[in-house]
């Protein structure tokens, strides 16, 4: 049903100038896209600096999975962006280099900084999903939704695998 309502709303805009649809949008919807695209910005820089520490040839494998993952959302919310005539925001740059390598930036502490920011991404996921009246918006924010569960799941496992995840002691009376 929702991929039906989208698709009904993306055809009541065929023809539509990027003004005429700014007037059905709201100032959270905007402000959600806005706020998506500008995460996405952050996350990718900060993901193309630990790059630079990694050690551990499997995370530097998941590092670049979330790389081609963030651009390709990137990408979407761009589009959304550029269609609705919306103020972009200030992008990172694409390369990040840096030329000392502190022992402190563990492998360890990559994956927890990057672990924390997906379980951070769960809420705003959700929170702009359940706040965007549009469903063809609300159907990309549940997308991304989905989407970022099901990586956080795997990522709970690897995690686990390299025994980076703090658990908490069993209870035991």
């Amino acid at each position: 049903m929702p991929k039906i309502l989208a698709g009904l709303e993306h055809i009541s805009d065929i023809g539509k100038s990027s003004r005429q649809e700014q007037t059905e949008m709201n100032v959270i919807e905007v402000a959600h896209i806005w706020d998506s695209l500008l995460s996405r910005y952050i996350v990718l820089e900060e993901t193309l600096i630990f790059q630079n520490f990694c050690q551990d040839k499997d995370l530097q494998i998941v590092l670049n999975s979330g790389i081609k993952i963030l651009n390709r959302q990137i990408k979407i919310l761009e589009k959304y962006i550029e269609h609705y005539a919306i103020v972009q925001p200030k992008r990172s740059p694409n390369i990040v280099k840096s030329t000392t390598n502190p022992e402190i930036i563990s492998d360890e502490y990559i994956f927890r900084r990057i672990f924390a920011g997906m379980q951070a991404f769960i809420e705003v996921h959700a929170r702009a999903f359940v706040q965007t009246p549009s469903p063809k918006l609300r159907e990309q924010f549940r997308k991304f939704l989905m989407e970022e569960i099901n990586i956080y799941d795997t990522m709970f496992e690897y995690g686990k695998l390299k025994n980076w995840i703090s658990e908490p002691p069993a209870f035991r009376q």
